[in-house]
């Protein structure tokens, strides 16, 4: 921004009656007059007129001075003071809130405590069974009872819990949230509800599985505590129990390494420095682009890939084929029909060609704790076995 300092003189001219005069001019009175000749202007322009460094600049001249726009932008001396204990501040609070996911050993920042994790996670259980209520299968619906019969092995065989039984899925009582404030967030915020509560005195995880109806979306999702959502469009996806094994040992992974917990944590870091580049004139829409691509969506297909990780080798341990994995991507990718897109950088998942090459890297290591499980062989015999006994699946049949 330009400045201009203009700078105006004038001169008065008087003129009077000489003295000299005839006494008749002189009996009359004097009359003085200014006459102002025309304006005279003169700009000085001055690019910055305050915080001006005479310092010597990348062309040999003087740079502005950034410290001074910054404190203009901030308020003054005393906002930068209070800004500054406040990026300290948040800085030792991010470092001492570091972990490492025990599975992979990734370093994250986490500051949400398991109960805070659960009751949110039983608040969005009473939500969706509330949203689908009348698309929800019964529990002892063949399509149920095969989905549970799948995630037991995957949960049991790696200690991580119990599967609750069909005759033990009984109606889920509780007050449907309505994530607006008041008691619902006060109870996420502290963990006061009865999942945290649980979570807090050490109670062993007792997972739940519904099956929804739902031939259109392809889609499964576990929510903190063990609840397991499986939709019967991602059925005919998975062919198979190896493949609904890799749909299910990828969502149950992301309850093992706690991605919705460390989702909830980042979500502060990113309004934090939001904030701060908000504060120090960067553009609104600029800020939540570069937060989005630069943080949030790298961070979500890191996870996604991460739970592609974990979850191969929880259907290894349950003595599940996993070379069915890949196979199950390719259809995904079938049944997608380029509807996916090309590259996964605007995307919070991986691209299918990607994770693909992802599992055939870690299929050796795969192999190796399937191996070393109790089934070994005996459980790819068995299916072969089963497969020639009902060479129909129940996952081809239309009975959704």
């Amino acid at each position: 921004m330009f400045f201009r300092t203009l700078r105006s003189s004038f001169t008065p001219i008087s003129r009077s009656i000489p003295r000299s005069a005839p006494s008749s001019l002189l009996a009359r009175p004097q009359i003085s007059r200014s006459i102002h000749n025309s304006l005279r202007q003169s700009a000085k322009y001055e690019r910055f007129p305050s915080g001006y460094s005479p310092s010597p600049g990348p062309n040999g001249g003087g740079g502005p001075d950034i410290w001074q726009y910054f404190k203009r932008r901030l308020g003054g001396d005393r906002a930068v003071w209070v800004y500054g204990i406040g990026v300290g501040g948040g800085g030792i609070y991010y470092v001492t809130h570091l972990e490492r996911v025990p599975e992979t050993g990734r370093l994250r920042f986490m500051d949400v405590d398991e109960a805070q994790e659960r009751e949110l996670g039983r608040q969005t259980q009473l939500q969706t069974l509330n949203e689908y209520s009348r698309a929800v299968l019964p529990p002892n619906h063949p399509t149920t009872k095969r989905v549970r019969a799948v995630a037991t092995r995957i949960i049991e065989s790696s200690g991580l819990g119990r599967v609750k039984s069909g005759g033990e899925m009984g109606a889920v009582e509780g007050k449907v949230p309505n994530f607006g404030g008041g008691e619902d967030i006060g109870e996420i915020l502290f963990g006061g509800g009865e999942a945290g509560k649980n979570a807090r005195e050490g109670k062993e995880t007792e997972w739940e599985v519904y099956v929804i109806d739902d031939k259109k979306t392809k889609n499964a999702f576990v929510l903190p505590g063990g609840k397991i959502f499986v939709f019967t469009g991602i059925l005919p996806v998975s062919a198979n129990d190896d493949g609904l094994a890799t749909v299910l040992g990828h969502e149950v992974a992301h309850q093992v390494a706690r991605h919705p917990a460390e989702r909830m944590s980042s979500m502060k870091v990113l309004f934090a420095l939001g904030f701060l580049l908000e504060s120090l004139g960067l553009d609104v829409g600029i800020t939540r682009l570069l937060l989005t691509f630069m943080l949030q969506l790298p961070n979500s297909r890191k996870n996604e890939s991460e739970a592609d990780f974990i979850g191969l080798r929880l259907m290894s341990k349950a003595c599940f084929d996993p070379n069915e994995s890949t196979k199950m991507w390719q259809r995904m990718s079938e049944s997608e029909k380029g509807r996916g897109l090309p590259t996964d950088f605007l995307s919070t998942h991986p691209a299918n060609e990607k994770r693909i090459k992802q599992l055939e890297k870690w299929m050796p290591d795969a192999l190796s704790i399937r191996a070393a499980s109790p089934c070994g062989d005996t459980s790819s015999y068995y299916s072969g076995f089963m497969d020639s006994l009902n060479p129909t699946s129940p996952y081809s049949r239309s009975i959704w």
